[in-house]
């Protein structure tokens, strides 16, 4: 069975990249797709890492010697045809070897592979998903998010003046989509609380700050902006036809 890797660039930290596979999974779910989760980000072990969201995730070190070969042990156990990774800050060398050394392996396996990379205005950020593009090249797809978390009226103006971003766009066309701002009142109790948006939204929180109606509407609106992103790059999300 064809199955379909899709990773976080494990570039600079800071950037929300965790946030942003939280709500792929319930987009995922929504549809009826139940991914294999892995959590490579061995540095998050508190309230941040995919696993404290998900116990079901395999927690696992990048950096030891063939942790990346499980992705090999993930597919042939996953009926799903997808398997979703996020990686820590830092894990950008060990993932580059592992492509160079088994990307032709993994696709005569049947594995394709969706790179997402998240940015805000800061020139790093930017940078490093210049970098994870150069290094794996059209070994994959990419889904580029462009996080206005923090700040609202953001025109993201160092993505959009760098001549290296439009090199990248034109080699090779990602789908680009925008991660709006949030009230970081409420971003902050989401993440002192574990909490996913999707929780929020069926009253699984049992908290009096996200029984009011307007941090309910809240969740509805940031998951519904978050959902239409990935519908349009769908074709690069989902399982392998």
């Amino acid at each position: 069975m064809s199955t379909r890797v899709v990773f976080t660039q494990g570039g600079k930290g800071g950037v929300a990249k965790t946030e942003v596979i939280l709500s792929l999974i319930a987009w995922y779910e929504k549809q009826g797709i139940h991914p294999a989760l892995l959590d490579f980000d061995i540095e998050n072990t508190n309230k941040s890492g995919l696993k404290n969201f998900y116990p079901k995730a395999r927690k696992m070190d990048v950096h030891r010697e063939g942790a990346l070969d499980e992705f090999f042990d993930v597919c042939d156990q996953n009926e799903s045809g997808l398997v979703v990774a996020d990686l820590g800050a830092g894990a950008g060398e060990a993932t580059y070897r592992w492509f160079d050394e088994a990307f032709d392996d993994a696709a005569d396996f049947g594995i394709a592979f969706t790179s997402i990379g998240v940015t805000t205005n800061e020139a790093g950020a930017v940078q490093s998903i210049l970098k994870w593009a150069n290094q794996l090249q059209d070994r994959v797809e990419y889904l580029i998010v462009l996080n206005k978390f923090r700040e609202p009226d953001c025109d993201f103006a160092y993505w959009n003046a760098e001549p290296a971003t439009g090199r990248f766009i034109e080699a090779f066309s990602p789908k680009i989509m925008t991660m709006g701002s949030r009230i970081q009142e409420f971003q902050a109790e989401l993440r002192n609380r574990s909490a996913t948006l999707q929780q929020v939204i069926d009253g699984k929180v049992e908290t009096s700050f996200f029984k009011l109606s307007k941090n309910l509407f809240r969740a509805k609106r940031y998951q519904r902006d978050m959902f239409e992103g990935f519908d349009l790059a769908s074709e690069i999300l989902l399982p392998p036809a």
